[in-house]
């Protein structure tokens, strides 16, 4: 069977690994696995992200309520069912990120 050899400009030498100018089925694999592999980094670095951000936002939420004077009181009343929510949001956010990441160690 004869090979294709690639054109000079054509889309595919991205995949070309070896230089060779022709893309074989190894080397399609290859990259396909170097893709999957970018991709579960971005999608684990989104969920990192989202954790860190989840647990600050309650760290922050929950030092301006403390401040004294910064929300009347009456305020607090009002947003006290919505905090309770807020909290068990955030909290499953990063529930969620440590138990998987701990499942996905030892799989």
């Amino acid at each position: 069977m004869v090979q294709k050899k690639l054109q000079p400009e054509s889309s595919y030498n991205e995949y070309d690994m070896d230089g060779d100018g022709i893309v074989s089925d190894e080397e399609l694999n290859t990259v396909k696995a170097i893709h999957e592999a970018e991709s579960a980094e971005e999608k684990a670095d989104a969920q990192r992200r989202m954790a860190w951000i989840s647990m600050a936002s309650m760290i922050i939420f929950t030092v301006i309520v403390m401040i004294p004077g910064f929300i009347p009181e009456t305020r607090l009343k009002l947003i006290g069912d919505l905090s309770a929510l807020f909290y068990i949001g955030m909290a499953g956010v990063v529930g969620a990120y440590m138990g998987m990441t701990a499942y996905m160690s030892k799989k």
